[in-house]
């Protein structure tokens, strides 16, 4: 009988008459949260300084957080996506911006030409597919 598996012998397992409901199939995947704060600094208004970035840039993430400018000058932020629609902000001096976006690949800060710190803080939160 199926009800019974542990009283039977080894390899009678399977061989009974009833049907047995099938197993379970093991969701395939994974939804996983990273979150960080961090300090950034820079002077430049042409190099970017990259604060956050995945890769690859296939995988959809979802980033909320908040950016705060430290500086007595405003700074660019540039979110890039995955779907091409990017989006920039500018916060100005000694000021913060908070956000939620979806399918980001890349955070960029560039400055007015003065040097600039800050901090990010952030929570991403990503599928991956578990084999």
């Amino acid at each position: 009988m199926c009800n019974n598996n542990y009283k039977q012998p080894l390899g009678s397992i399977g061989r009974c008459d009833c049907k047995c409901p099938k197993r379970p199939e093991r969701d395939r995947f994974q939804t996983l949260t990273f979150e960080n704060c961090v300090p950034f600094a820079g002077r430049s208004n042409v190099d970017a300084n990259i604060i956050f970035d995945v890769e690859p840039n296939s995988l959809p993430v979802v980033l909320a957080g908040t950016i705060e400018n430290f500086s007595n000058d405003g700074i660019n932020v540039i979110f890039e996506r995955s779907t091409g629609n990017n989006v920039t902000r500018t916060i100005l001096a000694n000021s913060s911006v908070s956000f939620v976006y979806d399918d980001v690949t890349r955070v960029s800060v560039f400055g007015f030409g003065q040097e600039y710190t800050g901090s990010f803080k952030f929570q991403a939160t990503y599928t991956v597919e578990v084999e």
